[in-house]
């Protein structure tokens, strides 16, 4: 092996080693960072096949209504991440990276035959490979539960394979060019049109070069097998979607003659400033850096005449996309994921120029470590921020969605388009009424009729929700209450009147950031007071009241009620006599500790004698059968005799069971009987 291709070789796999690293941060996360909407209408469609173990052509995309099925790209992808979901239990999020990052490694192979096919040197192809793999870019977005990966994979396998498949009259790999030509076509057409150019370029070129053999048709022929079948593939898929699109009322708007416009652009977003703007940002910010570009095209004047004919390739490659679809290139930062390929191909194409050049080989190897080093930079400063965030994915919305809705419901949303975040992160289906239908009863009650043999699970309007009257009363029919229950920021959310008390008692149960509950709604409320209770009886919220006792009682007795204020990392327990605390423990020696204060007001100088405090009692009981109570430790707090009292108190009480049982911790009235102003505060109590 030269020495100059092993070396290659090493710094490819250090940088593979680095991409691989830069993939799996924030692993643990459950968000989408990067083109978030995208992202989630691709997981929602994979959750719910996998729910629904639903692998047909018309799969669910659930957030426009009945029928749930809006397809737009053939869906490859998703079947395949609920594959290898079931397969690892990895849910649809880790599942969904696994597939994009192999593809995207998959797409390395492809690149290294290709650059063999330009006498490429092989140890400088691994140069290429390690520019490619550290572009900031493709770090972050491989690992999103995106298609465009895997359309790049099949596209770039294409170019490879029908090329190959042509000069070598190769059945294999026409059969190879056929099968990835297909997978491109369907999972990411705009993709596959981009890497029909080279070599449809290097076919013509090759027609006319044998324009003058008798045997030019046969060649031809090779060249028409290869594409014929993808081409099929496409405009059959195309149909089969538009079909299953016009089924849905809400749907019609994402049709291939709905979007033609936005897709394949017009001549004013062709040469529009401000969407070349948004592009050129987009490059020099997203995919790399300017200070770089800058350089690399100052080091391309100098001497990248030696690869001039490669790197005008891949330029134009990397151009032609956005004069093509303009306006998705201008709005959509992940189809980048389609070309950028080709940029980082003519940036390390200027560094293998500089390695044929006559200049010393130490300024090469520096200007290589220079990009590459400025790449990995680039990526920590942009996107490892955002990756290594760890969140439990949605907000506080989704997951009380999630907790005061039912999985075969459906949800209605106004004021978020078409957006499928809000549906996916609560695992509910829904209609999503974007804006200019929201305010349109003729044009959304087919939608609804869709939706009459379905539950109707919540109403969630942003913004003011007085407007939206005549929607209001379509869903009041449908079992929502007439008013909100709750309000999330400045969204009111309707749910179904005859589940209004279990779900206000979820609300109470849980805590949700940012949601309240709405103007005029009471809330019922149970006195834990006057009786024992039992402590695993209770709900949720109420259970925390003991959060800061280890370990919790089994049952309790409160005269007015326990309460619990968590404030400052303190846990602080409302403990006025009569508190009655019952812990189950086992045989052997113990220590119970805490601290007991009464509140200054309870005491204070100003009082006369009938007000003030007259202290409290603090005991320790074991308790036996027939409810026998045994003293075990008894302390006195008395702040209006003594100053050592006045504060916090500390309550050290060892003590000795015998047998495995129950003891009580006691806090009573004061010497004289009296519960007057006996305003305890008990701070976190543990037994040992």
């Amino acid at each position: 092996m030269r020495r100059g291709y092993r070396w290659g070789l090493v710094l490819f796999i250090l940088c593979l080693g680095y991409n691989f690293w830069g993939v799996t941060v924030g692993w643990q996360s459950k968000n989408l960072p990067g083109v978030e909407f995208r992202q989630a209408q691709t997981a929602i469609s994979a959750y719910f096949i996998q729910q629904d173990n639903d692998f047909s052509l018309a799969y669910p995309t659930p957030v426009l209504g009945k029928p749930w099925s809006i397809p737009m790209e053939f869906p490859l992808y998703q079947w395949t991440t609920v594959v290898v979901s079931n397969v690892t239990g990895y849910a649809i999020t880790k599942a969904g990276r696994v597939v994009g990052i192999a593809c995207f490694y998959l797409c390395l192979p492809a690149l290294f035959l290709l650059l063999a096919r330009w006498k490429i040197d092989p140890a400088r192809r691994w140069l290429v490979l390690a520019v490619v793999v550290t572009g900031p870019f493709y770090i972050f977005y491989s690992r999103g539960l995106l298609i465009e990966t895997m359309a790049l994979m099949f596209a770039l396998w294409f170019w490879v394979a029908f090329e190959r498949a042509v000069e070598k009259r190769n059945l294999g790999w026409l059969l190879f060019a056929m099968f990835v030509g297909m997978g491109a076509g369907l999972v990411k057409v705009t993709t596959y049109m981009v890497y029909l150019i080279p070599p449809a370029i290097w076919a013509a070129q090759r027609l006319w070069d044998k324009r003058r053999e008798t045997g030019w048709w046969k060649e031809f022929g090779w060249m028409a097998a290869g594409v014929v079948l993808p081409f099929a593939a496409t405009l059959w898929w195309i149909h089969f979607a538009d079909a299953t699109k016009e089924l849905n009322p809400m749907a019609h708007f994402i049709t291939s003659a709905g979007l033609s416009d936005f897709n394949l652009g017009t001549w004013e977003t062709r040469t529009s400033p401000a969407m070349w703007l948004s592009k050129w940002q987009t490059t020099s910010d997203d995919l790399t850096s300017p200070q770089l570009l800058w350089g690399v095209f100052v080091l391309a004047l100098l001497v990248g005449r030696r690869r001039w004919k490669e790197i005008g390739i891949c330029l134009g490659l990397y151009v032609l996309p956005l004069v093509w679809f303009p306006e998705l290139y201008a709005r959509h930062a992940y189809y980048f994921v389609a070309n950028a390929v080709v940029l980082f191909m003519a940036i390390s194409l200027v560094l293998v120029a500089l390695f044929e050049s006559n200049c010393r080989r130490w300024i090469a190897v520096a200007a290589s470590i220079v990009v590459i080093g400025g790449q990995m930079y680039g990526y920590v400063v942009r996107y490892y921020p955002l990756q290594k965030m760890i969140s439990p994915g949605g907000d506080a919305l989704t997951q009380a969605l999630r907790d005061m809705t039912h999985p075969n419901e459906y949800l209605v949303f106004v004021g978020y388009d078409w957006n499928s975040m809000p549906a996916y992160y609560a695992r509910r289906r829904a209609l999503m009424l974007r804006a200019d239908v929201q305010s349109e009863p003729e044009r959304f009650d087919p939608a609804f009729l869709n939706l009459e043999d379905e539950k109707l699970g919540a109403l969630i309007i942003k913004g003011p929700w007085e407007p939206f009257a005549e929607l209001i009363e379509r869903a009041v029919a449908r079992g929502l209450s007439p008013t909100p229950l709750c309000l999330w920021r400045d969204t009111a959310i309707f749910l179904p009147r005859d589940r209004r008390a279990e779900n206000l008692l979820t609300m109470e149960d849980n805590y949700y950031p940012d949601l309240r509950y709405a103007p005029g709604v009471e809330l019922p409320h149970t006195r834990l007071a006057g009786k024992w209770f039992d402590v695993a009886e209770l709900r949720k919220s109420q259970r925390y009241r003991f959060t800061g006792m280890n370990p919790q009682p089994v049952r309790f007795f409160s005269s007015y009620g326990p309460t619990f204020y968590a404030r400052g990392g303190k846990a602080d327990f409302s403990a006025h006599p009569d508190t009655r605390l019952v812990f189950n423990l086992p045989a052997g020696e113990h220590v119970l500790r805490t601290l007991v204060w009464l509140v200054p007001d309870a005491y204070h100088a100003d009082l006369t004698e009938s007000e003030i405090t007259d202290g409290i009692n603090v005991s320790l009981f074991a308790l036996g059968p027939n409810a026998e109570r045994v003293l075990l430790v008894s302390q006195d707090i008395e702040p209006q005799l003594r100053m050592t009292d006045r504060g916090r108190v500390r309550v050290v009480m060892p003590f000795t069971l015998n047998y495995p049982g129950e003891v009580e911790f006691f806090i009573g009235p004061g010497r004289n009987g009296s519960a007057t102003r006996d305003w305890a505060i008990m701070g976190r109590l543990t037994i040992e």
